[in-house]
């Protein structure tokens, strides 16, 4: 089976994987884990490039949540 997934940021093409997913149902399983990895990591990078600069800083992370929490953004309990 052949995987293809297509990245674009903007209408931009970003990156293009193609891959050969073969083998038991496990390998196939752990082939894509990788795959949707590596394909989040590129987007993220893309996503953040596409920012023009001064870029916002990311918000800091508190001992609770995953990040600061604003007035519309509370952290479920």
């Amino acid at each position: 089976m052949q995987v293809e997934i297509t990245v674009k940021v903007n209408g931009q093409l970003v990156k293009n994987h193609v891959q050969g997913v073969g083998g038991t149902l496990e390998q196939m399983e752990e082939t894509i884990v990788a795959l949707s990895k590596r394909v989040g990591a590129d987007t993220l990078q893309a996503s953040v490039d596409a920012v023009p600069g001064p870029r916002p800083l990311f918000r800091k992370r508190t001992g609770r949540c995953g990040t600061a929490a604003t007035d519309r953004e509370r952290c479920s309990e």
